[in-house]
C-alpha cells in the first residue's frame, strides 16, 4: 500500500468483518449473496463525497475518496474478494473539513475486488461507505469496470476504463427479464465515468445488470434495492 495524499498510515494487522446491513442499498449477488451497495445517508458526522478506484500499472489499483466533516475521524479502508468477509488494508485520519486521500493498493486481489470505508467519528459511532466494485481485465480493449453509486444523485455510477476507443452497452433488467434502463455510448480511451440516472428512484426489487464492451467483455452483476428500513427488509437467498 503506498502513501500519495492525506495522513494515511498503512495498516501492519489484517482484521476480518462482516459487513452490517443498511436500510436502503442496493446489494449485488454474483460472488456474494450479502455484499451491498448502500444507498443509505450517512449515520455519523462524517460524510463521503467521493469514492472511485482505478487501475494503474503492473496490476495496481489507485483508490480516491474525498471526506466532509466538522469533527475528528478515523476510516479503515477495507478489501474483500467476496463482498462478505474484509480485510484491513490501510488507516486514514483527520480533523479537515474537507480533506482527500489517494492510495494505491499495489497487490489487489486477481480479477475483483470489493473496497469500503469504516469511519469512526469523534462520539464512536461507526458507518461503512457505500461498497465499490473494481473488476480488473486483461484484454485488447479494457482494463477496468467499476460500479458504485453516485453520492449526491444516488444513482449506480459505472466506471470503464478502456485501452482503445470501444462501444459500451449498460443495461438494467427486472427479474422478470425485462428491460428497465438501456444505455448505448462510445467510450475514449482512458477512464469513462457514466451515472445510469433513474436508478436511485427504482422500486425495491431483483435486477440485473450488464456492462458490455464491443460485444465480447461483459460485466454481469446481480442487483436487490432493498426496502425502506420502516418496512419488511428483503431476504437475500
Amino acid at each position: 500500500m503506498k502513501i500519495i495524499i492525506g495522513s494515511i498510515k498503512v495498516a501492519i494487522c489484517f482484521s476480518t468483518l462482516i459487513m452490517a446491513i443498511p436500510f436502503i442499498s442496493w446489494a449485488t449477488q454474483g460472488i456474494s449473496n450479502h455484499t451491498l451497495i448502500q444507498l443509505s445517508k450517512p449515520a455519523t458526522s462524517v460524510e463521503v463525497i467521493n469514492f472511485s478506484g482505478r487501475s494503474v500499472e503492473n496490476n495496481k489499483i489507485d483508490l480516491f475518496c474525498k471526506i466532509k466533516s466538522n469533527c475528528c475521524y478515523n476510516i479503515i479502508v477495507e478489501r474483500s474478494r467476496n463482498g462478505k468477509r474484509f480485510s484491513r488494508i490501510a488507516t486514514l485520519s483527520d480533523n479537515k473539513q474537507i480533506a482527500e486521500y489517494a492510495l494505491s493498493d499495489d497487490n489487489p486481489l486477481h480479477n475483483t475486488n470489493y473496497y469500503r470505508l469504516k469511519i469512526t467519528d469523534n462520539k464512536g459511532n461507526v458507518k461503512y461507505s457505500k461498497l465499490m466494485i473494481v473488476q480488473l481485465y486483461d484484454t485488447d480493449d479494457l482494463s477496468m469496470v467499476s460500479v458504485t453509486p453516485n453520492t449526491s444523485l444516488q444513482d449506480l455510477r459505472i466506471n470503464v476504463q478502456l485501452k482503445n476507443r470501444a462501444y459500451i452497452v449498460m443495461k438494467l433488467t427486472n427479474d422478470k427479464g425485462q428491460e428497465v434502463i438501456k444505455r448505448k455510448t462510445t467510450g475514449k480511451e482512458g477512464l469513462n465515468t457514466f451515472d445510469l440516472e433513474g436508478t436511485g428512484s427504482m422500486i425495491p426489487g431483483n435486477y440485473h445488470l450488464e456492462v458490455l464492451i464491443n460485444s465480447r467483455d461483459l460485466l454481469s452483476l446481480p442487483l436487490i434495492k432493498e426496502l425502506n428500513a420502516k418496512n419488511e427488509n428483503i431476504q437475500m437467498n
